[in-house]
């Protein structure tokens, strides 16, 4: 689903973690709201534009012009970092969160309760000191799943028809009867029941699927920055 905005954001891009990044600028870069899901809670956004390629989940930085790049795999940098809630490249424009559940790239699961640190740019994985990620702690390790039950599959299809895609993101591995092996989700329509997935299925039928935050954690950010000087 669509985060509800709290807050009053005039011609806003839908904010959620299935939405299309934009060409098109529709608010001031810097611009801040708050907003609730049905199955994520709250959270608080940012509007940036993409200064490079950007992945799923990447931790990210931004300069003094609203740019956004993906946080180098750097200690003691002391950086206020957002989480990309969808892939982008350079120069569109989308909704970044700082603050609620948010799906983090991720080299290395991380248990439920566990701080975590950058393990690579954009990603993170064990902590180390120097690079811990503070303000956030994981939520949900990569071994998480989701299951949607009387999934629609289509044998030659890429596309996948689910009651709601809650839990599931872009990135997301996805298994079950006619599900090639490592496929992933590429995208979901706002209404969260079509799904798009990295591979056609190679049967028809009314199935059980599973998604798996392979490669991700879910982690509770609240304004998160990455580790400063050490003393």
């Amino acid at each position: 689903m669509a985060y509800a905005l709290l807050d009053t954001v005039i011609g806003s891009q839908s904010i959620g973690n299935f939405f299309a990044p934009d060409t098109v600028q529709r608010q001031v870069l810097g611009t801040r709201t708050s907003g609730v899901d049905n199955y994520w809670g709250g959270g608080d956004f940012i509007y940036l534009k993409a200064g490079a390629t950007i992945a799923m989940g990447a931790l990210c930085v931004q300069d003094l012009n609203g740019n956004a790049s993906a946080v180098a795999n750097v200690g003691n940098t002391g950086r206020p970092v957002v989480a990309a809630m969808f892939p982008m490249v350079t120069g569109q424009f989308g909704w970044f969160q700082d603050g609620g559940m948010a799906a983090l790239s991720a080299t290395a699961s991380v248990a439920a309760g566990v701080t975590f640190g950058l393990t690579a740019a954009g990603q993170v994985g064990a902590n180390s000191a120097g690079k811990q990620i503070l303000g956030a702690v994981s939520a949900a390790p990569s071994t998480t799943t989701v299951i949607k039950a009387s999934a629609l599959t289509v044998s030659g299809s890429n596309a996948i028809v689910v009651a709601n895609s809650d839990g599931w993101f872009i990135g997301v591995t996805v298994s079950g009867t006619g599900i090639p092996a490592t496929t992933t989700i590429t995208s979901i329509t706002p209404d969260g029941k079509n799904v798009t997935l990295s591979a056609n299925a190679t049967a028809s039928g009314v199935v059980t699927l599973t998604g798996t935050y392979t490669n991700f954690i879910i982690a509770q950010l609240s304004s998160a920055f990455v580790q400063g000087q050490i003393l």
